[in-house]
This record gives structure tokens, C-alpha cells and sequence, in this order.
């Protein structure tokens, strides 16, 4: 079944704050084992949420990553070519993060993130032509679902020392990053005396292998099903696609200067009131 993505697009709804309750099955509904993904949680997993940051790279032939990045501009200057410029390079820095931050205010206009909308938003950027996400044009290797994917709280990272670029300028078509999968807690030290058999000390941080990592969230997976649908014509995620939807956290302060802000980094207005997700199909239309 095709999956569907729900992206949170207000940075004041984080952790408890936000729940779907009219998809189906419900999660507090289930029955093991004939019931099989449960569609209803909370959605706390916010793109900008200071793991998730601006990708930085370093040399100038070759051309790698400098430290460890997760978030969208690390996801485009991973898989996007530079096209249409001589040599065809990878995308820089500011090309990616500009091409991030375009996509990023575009979900939080509640617009459509199809291929066609992405590639032009691929070739907005001054130094940028000729290019696309999936590689019809050159050596590209992205997807909308993928781009969906980060966008909806999955963390993807390109890690430091990563080439994008060959000594020769070139882009790098192999793929350096990954999305990262349930770290490693197992303990490893067997707790002295008295205690439960099996039981473990956590003396040592536990050594985390391949693409586990301690910034994995455990996004649910949604499925577009008519319930989906329903719901976002009519339902609970209908009311929190809404422009009128209001709400006001504590924790921050809101208007013109305030901390409250949309995923495209606009100011949420006094009122509280700004759209709080937007539901898009496996194609990047909207739902």
C-alpha cells in the first residue's frame, strides 16, 4: 500500500501536543496479531529541531562533508547534480541549503512537492541549471518519497569526510548518506552481586554500527487510505490543516519578533493561528 506523509509544519507543537485519532486502525484498537499498522499517534517530529541543521562542506577538489549533518540540504547535495554547469559538479553548500529551505517553505504553504515542483525549485538558485532530482537530466539520484521521508521527521545524515565531489569537480554519484535506523542500547557490562540474571551496567556509551544512530526517531509509518482522506477533507487532520487553527504554547512568544514560526521560517501571529501540518500522497500531491 502506498504511503502517505504528514508533515508537521509549526516548530510550537512539539513532543504531546498533537494527535490524530480518526485514522484507521487505531493504535488503542489493536489486536495482535490480526491487527497490522496502526495509524494513530502523536506527531512531535518537526524538520528544524536542532539536529536537523545547514550541511558544510570543505576542499575544493575533492569535495566532502565537514562533520556529521542530517536534515534536507545534506539529503540534496548528496543525490542532486549540477546539471547544466560545466563539469557538472555537485551542488555547494548554499545551493543546497537555499534548495532546502525553498522546499521547506513551500510544505508550510501547504504546496504540492511533486518532481515537477522540486525541479524547479532544484533550478531557482543563481549557479544552478539543467538539473533535476531523479537523475532524467544527469547523474541525480533522489526521490520525492525520499525528500517526503525527511520532511515527515526522518532523519537522514551524511557522515563527516563524506565526497560529494572528485578531484576533478565532478558530482560524486555515490550515494554517501543514509536514513539512520534504532541506535544500539544494549549495555555491555553484567551488573556485579544480587542482581536479575541478564541484567546490565551502562558503564560505557554502547558503540553504535553502520547506520545506527543515537538521532533516530521512530517515525510512523502512515498508509493513504480512504481513512486518510476522510480525515483530511473532514476529520481531525482537516482541522489541523486549516489556517484557522489556533493554538498558543507558553514556552513561546508570538507575533512579528516572536520564537513561534512555520517550518518556512515565517512568524506565527498573535493569535496562535497557522496551519499545523500538511498531508502529502507518495507523489508529493497535496491530500
Amino acid at each position: 500500500m502506498a504511503r502517505a506523509y504528514i508533515v508537521l509544519i509549526r516548530n510550537d507543537l512539539a513532543d504531546n501536543f498533537l494527535e490524530v485519532l480518526d485514522l484507521v486502525p487505531n493504535t488503542s484498537q489493536r489486536s495482535f496479531p490480526y491487527t497490522s499498522g496502526p495509524q494513530t499517534g502523536y506527531l512531535s517530529h518537526y524538520l528544524l529541531d536542532g539536529v536537523n541543521g545547514a550541511v558544510v562542506t570543505t576542499g575544493a577538489g575533492p569535495i566532502l562533508i565537514d562533520g556529521d549533518v542530517y536534515g534536507l540540504s545534506a539529503y540534496l547535495i548528496d543525490h542532486v547534480e549540477n546539471s547544466g554547469a560545466g563539469g557538472d559538479p555537485a551542488l555547494t553548500a548554499a545551493e543546497a541549503i537555499a534548495i532546502s529551505g525553498a522546499l521547506e517553505a513551500r510544505a508550510a504553504a501547504g504546496s504540492s512537492l511533486t518532481l515537477a515542483d522540486i525541479n524547479t525549485e532544484i533550478n531557482v538558485p543563481a549557479g544552478v541549471s539543467g538539473s533535476d532530482l531523479d537523475g532524467t537530466l544527469g547523474n541525480s539520484t533522489g526521490s520525492v518519497e525520499e525528500i517526503l521521508r525527511i520532511l515527515a521527521g526522518e532523519r537522514y545524515k551524511m557522515p563527516d569526510g563524506t565526497q560529494v565531489e572528485d578531484g576533478a569537480n565532478a558530482f560524486d554519484p555515490t550515494v554517501g548518506g543514509y536514513f539512520v535506523t534504532t541506535p544500539n542500547i544494549q549495555p555491555t557490562l553484567s551488573k556485579p552481586g544480587g542482581r536479575a540474571p541478564g541484567s546490565h551496567i551502562p558503564t560505557t556509551a554502547p558503540t553504535q554500527t553502520g547506520t545506527q544512530d543515537v538521532n533516530f526517531v521512530n517515525i510512523r509509518e502512515i498508509y493513504d487510505t480512504g481513512d486518510l482522506h476522510r480525515s483530511a477533507l473532514l476529520g481531525n487532520l482537516a482541522e489541523l490543516k486549516a489556517a484557522t487553527f489556533a493554538f498558543i504554547n507558553p514556552e513561546f512568544t508570538y507575533g512579528a519578533a516572536g520564537t513561534a514560526a512555520t517550518l518556512g521560517t515565517t512568524a506565527i501571529g498573535t493569535t496562535g493561528a497557522a496551519a499545523a501540518v500538511v498531508v502529502y500522497d507518495a507523489s508529493g500531491n497535496v491530500i
